[in-house]
């Protein structure tokens, strides 16, 4: 597994990513399909179960709901998408060689979503934006190398990252036998506050790709 990824690292993953999206476009299999009930009003249900509906965050929660209709997505490439492409879940040799396991959350759903799941990861790791914007480009580049991402789907890349850190933190309270003896309220304010400095950064910020190459 890797830690910090340089930008060449960042393009084969965006060029194995669209490989298997390529090959799974406009295919299902029998699991979840993610949409706005899977990513977000489930996951707030079961929040609910632990934390009260009057916490700011709780609230915040349901606003970004309320806020998020299936019908963005509409004109999106769908397919078997992995929902946990990130360095945890990969091994890359020397030879910047790639291989992508844990396929627990596999599913049915729009493909932008793996690409703002990956985007908003390398987000919280790389400090440095300016080097966080260039790893972003080399990341959408070596994704289109396989597979052309309109302007439609790039302005939504936030919005997915949003919704998946809703989603796995429903994945956390669903999960209590593992996540007791962190999940609180404290935990809860950190892990929105995650998510408003996500949503905060792409405000004055439009996700373009510099070099289609």
């Amino acid at each position: 597994m890797i830690r910090f990824m340089d930008h060449e690292t960042c393009f084969e993953i965006g060029f194995l990513m669209a490989k298997i999206h390529h090959l799974t476009l406009n295919r299902t299999i029998g699991r979840i399909s993610y949409d706005k009930k899977s990513l977000i009003e489930s996951p707030y249900e079961q929040l609910k179960q632990f934390f009260s509906d009057t916490l700011p965050e709780m609230k915040f929660i349901k606003e970004i709901g309320k806020s998020f209709q299936n019908s963005d997505f509409d004109k999106t490439q769908n397919g078997i998408i992995h929902l946990d492409i990130w360095y945890d879940n990969m091994a890359v040799t020397d030879d910047k060689e790639i291989t992508i396991f844990d396929f627990d959350n596999c599913g049915n759903g729009w493909q932008i979503l793996d690409i703002g799941y990956f985007c908003k990861q390398l987000f919280f790791i790389e400090s440095d934006k300016e080097q966080y914007e260039l790893k972003i480009q080399s990341f959408l580049n070596g994704y289109q190398k396989i597979k052309a991402l309109s302007d439609a789907e790039l302005k939504l890349i936030p919005q997915a990252g949003a919704s998946i850190f809703i989603f796995y933190l429903g994945v956390q309270a669903q999960r209590f036998d593992w996540s007791n003896i962190f999940l609180s309220e404290n935990y809860l304010k950190m892990f929105v506050g995650r998510i408003k400095s996500w949503i905060d950064y792409y405000e004055t910020k439009e996700i373009t790709v510099a070099n289609n190459v």
